[in-house]
């Protein structure tokens, strides 16, 4: 062997940087599995397969373990410069060798059999656990060479371990020893960073302050891809004015694309290279599809190659065959390449779509009959893959393709457009379906589409809260019938829905004793959805257990038929949190609204405005009055912003209630004067108008006691009590008879007053009632306690149950007055707008700001009184004024 040059920064590895992102599972897996003959790491570029064994190393000398370390370079892929690297790195940790062998050697199988017995009796003299390392294996290709590293892993000592990082799959025979358990495999999947590591990794790199929000976009751009979340912060810190999540990093960035070139693709023959661009265009594919597609009778050997080469393909689990997927860097990468060669690449995707419609995938033959811009292609494929009703979500998903066709093509397939309407309408996107339905106004429709169309007018008017339009459309369909099972559980879930509100509670029970109503006996999605109407109808009835009882096993269903976050299971899990709530379950209730509150933002104005309120009082229970104040303000401009007057009247009345527990007669005030606005305007005979007089009626009854005004409180209840009655709601009842059993005990008539309390704990009983009774507060407990009741009784019974379950009420803690802060002039200004109750949003428009300013503004405020609320940050600057 002739005299080969080596460096000593061969023998360890790259220095690691402070801001190094431990790789800890990593780590774990590698400690775990270290007692293996060979550790593969195998992945593509820049996942971080170096920096992961040079951590591995400094734990491993840490625990007493000898490292030695190999770094290859792409001229040291021979036999003999392999061989001299070993050696030189075997020797940096004591191992001496036969200095005479090294020289005398070349390659051939006789200098194998040679160099390994040196090897391996050379580290057999070594004591301790000991492991070599040898970093971009990848440039190791004579045969030879392949051959050492076969017999090293085949003869090592018991307590030498061989860890081998490369960019492409392993040359060497490996059955034997992976049927022992002795190899242990590290890929691209596993070195990809987790979320968690791509946080760290921006936050160190990036900003300490980087939000949630954009780290998510990242690390979903990058797949987890170490180099690619580097580049992306190097390209941040040159342009530090654009969103870490803009598409503006990956369009035109030279760093990836020089990487990519210089790193990645230098030595791939064209062959593959111009696969790779045609390939690029799939966003997941086999060797069938490939081979359609690409028209390449021989991509099963081409992809082989490129899982050879490690070449930024991941498998994809799946039933029937092996699918693969390529990394979205390297898509964006291939894709920038393909626009600039000679390729047709509309016909590609026309290819690729009927190739996805043969094989039933309707999403991906969709999108890329948008792609190669032939829209009769697309119409044709909507026409022929109309979706089931079964569920929602598949007409929320056809509604999205039917937004890329253009309108003018759209008016000539009423069919198509009618499917879109009911997408739109369901996921409550109500601007998408006025558009539609202006739209199929104005072509000729049948008998069967003139009845669907309006009874998805019915539908778009419910869910814009004007149940009196709904039921009118309704009305007009009566006696004729309906086109499909879909479109009769629709006409008779709405149906429920508008005799509900309107308090004929009997009369919706009767619906579902009439054969009509066998249309809902089924596990569709909108079946589901009509059971629910019956539970809310149960519920503003104010029967809890029968809401129970309907309900639940719907919200079973639901979550097992259609998903957590479907639109029946949603729907049914507003209603179950609300009977749980009551029935002060409140784990239960608030286990039922998690990860749904997103959903429910947007949906139905009846469960929308339920969830809120529902979620307001979970709040106030489990973290405090204030906070829930802060909650309710925000979803009171958010009703306000959609225009759902029933809404914003049931978040300005929990405020009050609220404010009231807080002791803020001030602020309550503020709020009754909007309420008793609100109330001006629905001065009507529609079921939201009496709902709107009613809330502001209750309202007004608590703000006259809290004054110590007992004779306005009275006159108020009746009010409430009215309407109540018109509109048949428990709940209303009993808070009524409580309100005017506390105003009657106030005035000293007793005895009233006990029958009030009496008559309120009664209705409560028999309809399952708890938290409407005890969200009163202390006042109730009090009358509670001295409530005269015959021993033994039911009632007596249910009032020990209360006084159990809740242990008096304590004050809310009055916020620590401090010594009065100087606030600037604009401090000022928005604290006199979040007195008045304003929004942030609306604080913005008023002062002219940017949302921004106003919370950094607020951030400020909320420092200098020692607060961390809106609302305290009211009550600290009044006690001030005071």
């Amino acid at each position: 062997m002739s005299c080969i040059q080596l460096m000593t920064t061969q023998f360890a590895p790259p220095r690691l940087s402070t801001q190094t992102v431990p790789r800890e599972p990593l780590l774990a897996l590698l400690q775990q599995e270290r007692h293996c003959r060979l550790l593969l790491v195998t992945a593509s570029a820049g996942f971080g397969k170096t920096t992961l064994l040079a951590q591995w190393r400094q734990a491993l000398i840490m625990t007493g373990a000898q490292v030695a370390w190999l770094s290859l370079s792409a001229d040291e892929g021979r036999f003999a410069s392999f061989c001299a690297g070993l050696f030189g790195a075997l020797r940096q940790t004591g191992i001496a060798f036969d200095e005479d062998l090294l020289q005398r050697l070349e390659s051939g199988d006789a200098a194998v059999q040679a160099v390994s017995a040196e090897l391996i009796n050379g580290l057999a003299r070594l004591g301790g656990q000991f492991y070599l390392m040898v970093d971009d294996v990848q440039y190791v290709t004579d045969p030879y060479a392949i051959d050492l590293m076969q017999r090293l892993c085949e003869h090592l000592p018991q307590d030498v371990h061989l860890v081998l990082a490369s960019r492409i799959a392993s040359p060497l025979r490996l059955g034997r020893l992976r049927a022992l358990g002795q190899v242990c495999d590290v890929q691209s999947a596993q070195l990809a960073f987790e979320f968690r590591e791509s946080l760290a990794f921006l936050r160190g790199h990036v900003d300490e302050q980087l939000p949630l929000e954009a780290a998510h976009a990242a690390h979903a751009l990058t797949d987890g891809w170490p180099i690619g979340l580097q580049l992306l912060a190097i390209a941040r810190k040159s342009n530090p004015r654009v969103p870490l999540q803009s598409t503006a990093f990956t369009h035109n960035n030279a760093a990836l694309a020089d990487y990519l070139t210089q790193d990645v693709m230098a030595d791939l023959p064209d062959e593959l290279f111009l696969f790779l661009q045609k390939l690029s265009i799939l966003g997941r594919f086999n060797a069938e599809v490939a081979a359609y597609v690409l028209e390449q009778p021989d991509a099963a050997r081409l992809i082989a190659s490129l899982e050879e080469r490690n070449l930024f393909i991941q498998p994809l689990i799946h039933a029937d065959q092996q699918w693969f997927r390529m990394h979205p860097l390297f898509v964006e990468f291939l894709a920038q390449h393909l626009h600039g060669a000679d390729v047709d690449v509309r016909r590609l995707h026309r290819r690729a779509a009927q190739w996805f419609e043969r094989a039933g995938q309707v999403q991906e033959a969709f999108r890329h009959g948008l792609l190669c811009e032939d829209i009769s292609l697309v119409v044709g494929l909507l026409e022929r893959v109309q979706p089931s009703t079964r569920r929602v979500s598949h007409l929320s998903q056809f509604m999205r393709w039917l937004e890329q066709v253009p309108s003018g093509v759209l008016s000539s397939h009423p069919n198509l457009l009618l499917l879109g309407i009911w997408g739109a309408v369901l996921t409550v996107l109500t601007r998408q379906a006025q558009a539609w339905i202006s739209l199929l106004e104005q072509v000729p429709l049948d008998e069967e589409q003139a009845m669907q169309l309006t009874l998805v007018k019915a539908s778009l008017a419910m869910h814009m809260d004007d149940d009196t339009r709904c039921m009118a459309l309704l009305e007009s369909l009566e006696g004729k019938a309906l086109p499909g099972l879909f479109a009769e559980q629709v006409r008779l879930a709405l149906t429920i829905s508008c005799l509900t509100l309107r308090g004929d509670h009997g009369q919706a029970r009767n619906l579902l004793r009439q054969p009509a109503a066998r249309c809902l006996r089924s596990d569709d999605e909108m079946a589901l959805m009509g059971q629910v109407t019956m539970a809310v109808a149960s519920l503003l009835e104010g029967k809890v257990l029968e809401a129970e009882r309907v309900c639940a096993p719907v919200l079973e269903q639901a979550e097992k038929l259609h998903g957590r976050r479907s639109v029946s299971a949603c729907s049914a899990a507003v209603v179950m949190a609300e009977v749980w709530y009551e029935l002060d379950q409140l784990d239960r209730a608030h286990e039922a609204l998690a990860n749904r509150l997103d959903i429910l933002r947007f949906s139905a104005p009846l469960f929308m405005v339920s969830a809120a309120h529902c979620n307001a009082r979970l709040i106030t229970q489990q973290t405090s009055p204030r906070a829930a104040l802060d909650y309710l303000a925000e979803k009171e401009d958010h009703f306000a912003s959609l225009g759902l007057d029933r809404g914003l009247g049931c978040m300005l009345a929990e405020q009050l209630r609220l404010a009231l527990v807080c002791g803020d007669c001030s602020h309550a005030e503020v709020l009754q004067g909007r309420l008793d606005d609100l109330a001006r305007n629905h001065r009507g005979a529609t079921p939201c108008d009496a709902e709107v007089m009613s809330l502001a009626a209750l309202s007004r009854a608590r703000l006259s006691l809290a004054r110590h005004q007992y004779e306005a409180a009275l006159q108020a209840l009746d009010i409430a009590h009215r309407y109540a009655d018109e509109l048949n709601r428990g709940r209303w009842r009993v808070q009524v008879d409580l309100l005017r059993a506390f105003a009657l005990h106030a005035l000293n008539r007793d005895s009233e007053a006990q029958d009030n309390l009496k008559a309120a704990m009664a209705c409560a009983y028999r309809l399952g009632l708890v938290r409407t009774l005890l969200d009163e507060g202390a006042t109730f407990q009090s009358m509670l306690t001295d409530l005269t009741l015959e021993q033994g009784s039911v009632l007596a019974d249910f009032r020990q149950s209360l006084l159990n379950v809740a242990p008096p009420a304590e004050a809310v803690p009055a916020v620590t007055r401090g010594p009065s802060p100087l606030m600037t002039r604009r401090e000022q200004q928005i604290l006199d707008l979040l007195e008045q109750s304003m929004s942030n949003k609306h604080i913005a428009l008023a002062l002219n700001l940017s949302l921004q300013t106003v919370k950094w503004n607020l951030k400020n405020i909320f420092a200098k009184l020692g607060v961390s609320s809106r609302y305290d940050a009211i009550v600290a600057m009044r006690r001030q004024r005071d």
